[in-house]
């Protein structure tokens, strides 16, 4: 069953602003798909039709075949979203949030206190449930928010930049939960993110969106392999072949290699096809024929590549960090029930 149906969506602002400009893709049940693009690519606004907090201009989204237009109160049963923006109250504890988030979802009073403590449980959160959310790092912060989200129980998970502004070691605890929320709840996770290592390690299907366009979905080695091939960078001692270096080397690794360049007399860069299988044939046939290295280095193809070639553009990082010091919220006191 398809978890997302998109057809033809766009949103048009005032001024002709095509945010989303007519885009089509299906997303499988039970995988986690990425969605990538540049900063003000569509993304955002892609995810705010399909949780229903924006119409759109024209076209149709449905999650599990409910029209978000037409029954959004049913298709916000079935999901749970996170936004870019710090949602949890600093002001109260990790348990106050939830039990706000519990009311907020009308989750009946009588399985509330089950549910929080599940959330902790899996979070790993329940040493630090009556602790200031002030005080959390922004790793729990996060943890705590897909928490919050996760309490009604949906089929399908919404995370826009589910770990941005985290340190590495809080970063790979998120994808952590992720990754569990996925395989052993069974969730359907839908994310942004502007990290490629975090979309390389995580999902199953990608789509990139570039001017409110789709320019793909494929799988992570697929988009790879638009590259066309990776890289062997080798700086080696050509002995006696060093005066006619470019015919010596295009004869001996015709049949390997697809480009090769000259960066100074003795380093050259090779582009091959499957570099990780094909790399050491070239280098095996330059040793056999006495070539001296004195530096080398093999790159694969990377999803930034692949994302270079379909956009013309890299993603910014550091533009879409925010900070996890401004935390605001509305004071509240909810106190633990009995």
């Amino acid at each position: 069953m398809k978890a997302i149906k998109v057809k033809n969506l766009s949103k048009i602002y005032k001024g002709d602003i095509r945010a989303v400009d007519g885009i089509s893709f299906d997303v499988d049940e039970g995988i986690i798909f990425g969605f990538l693009g540049p900063n003000g690519a569509g993304k955002s606004t892609t995810i705010k039709i399909l949780v229903t907090l924006i119409q759109a201009s024209g076209g149709s989204g449905k999650i599990f075949g409910i029209d978000v237009v037409k029954d959004p109160s049913k298709v916000r049963e079935m999901i749970g979203y996170v936004p870019q923006e710090i949602s949890a109250d600093a002001s109260l504890t990790g348990y106050e949030n939830l039990m706000l988030a519990a009311k907020l979802y009308d989750i009946p009073a009588g399985v509330r206190e089950k549910r929080i403590e599940e959330v902790l449980e899996i979070f790993d959160l329940k040493e630090r449930a009556d602790n200031m959310v002030k005080t959390f790092s922004g790793g729990m912060i996060r943890r705590l928010e897909i928490g919050q989200s996760m309490l009604h129980q949906p089929r399908l998970l919404f995370l826009d930049e589910p770990t941005i502004g985290l340190d590495p070691s809080g970063r790979k605890l998120v994808w952590q939960h992720i990754r569990r929320l996925n395989k052993e709840k069974g969730i359907t996770i839908f994310l942004t993110t502007h990290y490629m290592d975090e979309a390389d390690e995580l999902c199953d299907r990608i789509g990139i969106i570039s001017g409110g366009k789709i320019a793909t979905v494929e799988t992570p080695s697929a988009l790879k392999d638009l590259v066309g091939g990776g890289t062997l960078t080798i700086d080696m001692d050509l002995g006696e072949h060093a005066a006619n270096a470019k015919e010596f080397l295009t004869e001996l690794l015709q049949t390997d290699v697809v480009s090769m360049t000259m960066l100074s007399d003795s380093k050259w860069r090779f582009t091959i096809n499957n570099v990780t299988h094909n790399g050491p044939k070239v280098i095996q046939k330059l040793m056999e024929q006495k070539v001296g290295f004195k530096d080398l280095e093999i790159k694969s193809p990377t999803l930034e590549d692949a994302f270079l070639k379909l956009t013309g553009s890299k993603l910014d990082e550091e533009a879409s960090k925010a900070s996890w010091k401004n935390i605001t919220g509305r004071r509240r006191t909810i106190r633990r029930m009995g």
